[in-house]
């Protein structure tokens, strides 16, 4: 009787096993930093988004605002099952980013160089910021100041929200930026182009890059213990570094 070869047949199904699990939205390590050593990351939860182009992120304490670039509309989303809380209309064409600075949102868009404060609830218009130039890609809250992505330029500006002066800027960590959060001390950028999600500090410096969980990573936000990220194959995923 011809005898079975049992190491061929076991690597084979450890073969299978790690391309399985490596299809799985579940742990990823960092790709560009060979010394990062076991720096992880995990997704911890998967909701939907009914945004058909889905863009920016926002947390507002409660509820996830996602921009739908199709129709511009925003969606307050519950952060459990992603069912629909309620929707705005965003006051901007091309709207591409959302941010929440603990009272009103903030909408910036590709197309148009004012940067608009809308109230949370009525999506009133609160503030208009004029910044003369540039195609705003994200914007975030945060460090008493508004951080905006310009696509123009490829760099990240810090905005007084209540002069629309530049304080200050510096180049994008990649080749554009999709998304932005602020943790409280650092940035986090996406970039679609190399499924990445960089971790920077305030002035520019790179501190991480991670791969991103999705294949085409869009709008970022922060919520006080988790980053979320939202993909264009219109999935949230709540991410624990």
């Amino acid at each position: 009787m011809e005898k079975i070869k049992v190491w061929p047949l076991l690597l084979a199904i450890v073969s299978s096993l790690l391309a399985l699990a490596s299809c799985q939205d579940r742990i990823f390590d960092n790709p560009f930093d060979p010394e990062a050593g076991e720096v992880i990351f995990e997704v911890i939860n998967t909701i939907p988004t009914p945004a058909l182009i889905p863009l920016g992120l926002a947390w507002d304490g409660s509820t996830i605002w996602n921009v739908d670039g199709y129709n511009e509309t925003l969606y307050s989303l519950n952060r459990l099952n992603g069912s629909q809380v309620r929707s705005l209309t965003s006051v901007l064409q091309v709207t591409s980013g959302i941010a929440y600075d603990g009272h009103d949102l903030w909408v910036c868009s590709e197309a148009v160089v004012n940067v608009y404060k809308i109230n949370l609830l009525t999506g009133d218009i609160q503030k208009r910021l004029n910044l003369q130039r540039g195609s705003f890609t994200a914007i975030e809250y945060g460090d008493d100041g508004l951080w905006i992505a310009d696509a123009l330029s490829n760099k990240i500006l810090r905005v007084d929200p209540d002069t629309a002066e530049i304080l200050s800027s510096f180049s994008s960590p990649g080749t554009r930026v999709d998304g932005m959060a602020f943790d409280g001390v650092y940035l986090w950028v996406s970039d679609m182009a190399t499924l990445t999600i960089f971790q920077i500090t305030v002035e520019g410096d790179v501190l991480r890059a991670y791969l991103s969980p999705g294949q085409s990573p869009r709008g970022l936000t922060f919520d006080g213990a988790f980053l979320w990220n939202v993909d264009g194959n219109r999935r949230i995923y709540q991410l624990k570094f």
